[in-house]
């Protein structure tokens, strides 16, 4: 005849007891073993996730260095911003030659746009970015900056009929975020050596 455990008495009491006293053991076991998969399963996706971020930033700089079209509209912006006259030759165009320039450079800065775009929404890697083009960026945003403002603004020769305000927008929240680690000895060309303001420094490309 099977004794129940209050029938048995002394330490095998307490063994018969065992299984109901800890009977919560097992499931704890199943639950911790569950949530360390899931965090293990949610580890490897983030890992895959900062691949595919950083695997999709070196695509686009290797692109942007290799690519006909880009590198037409990078000599082309380079070209202007080394002129005399600077960007602000592009403010008001009639010249037919002038005008494909000025779309040209507006190309080029919207390849930036997109750039900082994507940084933003986490589809680029943004240290890895930063760290080939970092002084690149901030030097062609305040080459940029005074024919920004005026295309931002709805005026008859600035192309816009209403207000652009926002035009930009990402790319100079890009640039004046890395502007303090920006860091060279050289001025600009045409310009004297400065104290440490960016837009008086010269930079790493063209």
């Amino acid at each position: 005849m099977k004794l129940s455990c209050e029938e048995i008495d002394g330490a095998a009491q307490v063994i018969c007891a065992a299984p109901n006293t800890y009977w919560w053991v097992a499931p704890a076991v199943i639950a911790c073993s569950a949530v360390m998969a899931a965090l293990i399963s949610l580890r490897a996706i983030a890992a895959n996730k900062e691949i595919a971020r950083k695997r999709a930033t070196l695509d686009l700089i290797e692109r942007s260095e290799s690519t006909e079209y880009y590198q037409s509209l990078h000599r082309a912006f380079t070209a202007v911003r080394r002129d005399e006259g600077g960007l602000a030759q592009l403010k008001v165009v009639t010249n037919p030659d002038l005008m494909l320039q000025r779309q040209r450079v507006l190309n080029f800065l919207n390849h930036y746009e997109i750039i900082a775009i994507g940084i933003k929404k986490g589809v680029l890697d943004e240290d890895l970015y930063r760290s080939f083009m970092r002084s690149t960026v901030v030097r062609d945003w305040f080459e940029a900056e005074d024919f920004i403002a005026h295309i931002r603004r709805p005026t008859p020769d600035s192309g816009s009929k209403v207000s652009a305000n926002k035009a930009f927008s990402n790319f100079e929240e890009l640039a004046l975020k890395w502007a303090p680690e920006v860091q060279l000895d050289l001025p600009l060309e045409g310009q004297s050596d400065g104290a440490d303001d960016p837009k008086n420094k010269s930079l790493d490309r063209g």
